[in-house]
């Protein structure tokens, strides 16, 4: 069964690139492999727009190939997130595109703006306002005998790490699913506004880079995450180019 990963040297904290160096590839192989290798990540990819996959430029020279990324949404994407309430958003306005397959949000917002991904799922575009730390919502009413306001209702607004709904928790016995406890959150509904579930990690990146080694015939053993001054990190590991 053919390798699909192998060892990732990390260079840098913020990565733009990944390289493989292979001592006497000549320049018309390393751009074969480079070029097959942004074919495999382009189509192993999660896609939306399609713009960072569009964004994936091939690398390549005498002893070595590899590809480039334009936005760090592809490496968060390759390597995962934890999840992580998104603070910095208390305050704003939020764009949102959500899916619409039946749609009764175009029906509702008919001069919203749509888009088809890249999957084919119609979204449309919504605005959600987060509100500030600790803000909440305070309801009063007037009392018809005293003829003062009294407070009724004194609840969180939506800001980051507000409590939320619990929508789905775990199946109680025997439908539990392996390995989970009966009642417990679901991952997806952990009762918290503007909280970020974080993504896994996909490696895509090294898959891709990888496949296309063995492809052109070369025994893939690491991987170089790098940024533009991978020449120089390179060198400091002991590697040479022949």
């Amino acid at each position: 069964m053919p390798q699909v990963e192998v060892p990732e040297v990390h260079l840098v904290e913020h990565p733009d690139r990944m390289i493989m160096i292979e001592k006497g590839l000549s320049p018309g192989r390393a751009r074969a492999a480079a070029l097959e290798a942004v074919r495999q990540a382009r189509r192993r990819m999660p896609k939306m727009s399609g713009a960072a996959a569009r964004g994936m430029q091939p690398l390549y020279g005498k002893s070595y190939f590899g590809l480039s990324w334009a936005t760090e949404v592809v490496w968060y994407q390759d390597h995962g997130t934890k999840p992580f309430t998104m603070r910095s958003l208390a305050g704003k306005t939020v764009p949102m595109w959500i899916d619409d397959p039946t749609g009764a949000e175009r029906r509702a917002n008919p001069k919203a703006k749509t888009r088809t991904t890249e999957s084919g799922k119609v979204q449309v575009l919504i605005f959600r306002r987060a509100a500030l730390i600790g803000q909440r919502k305070k309801i009063y009413r007037r009392d018809p005998q005293s003829g003062l306001k009294v407070l009724v209702s004194d609840t969180p607004m939506h800001y980051p790490g507000a409590p939320g709904r619990i929508a789905w928790r775990e199946a109680a016995q025997p439908w539990t699913r392996p390995g989970k406890r009966p009642g417990a959150i679901h991952p997806g509904n952990i009762g918290v506004w503007w909280r970020h579930p974080g993504l896994k990690p996909r490696s895509f990146l090294n898959t891709s880079m990888t496949l296309a080694a063995q492809k052109a015939g070369l025994l893939a053993e690491r991987v170089y995450v790098a940024d533009k001054g991978w020449r120089n990190y390179v060198r400091l590991h002991g590697e040479e180019f022949r």
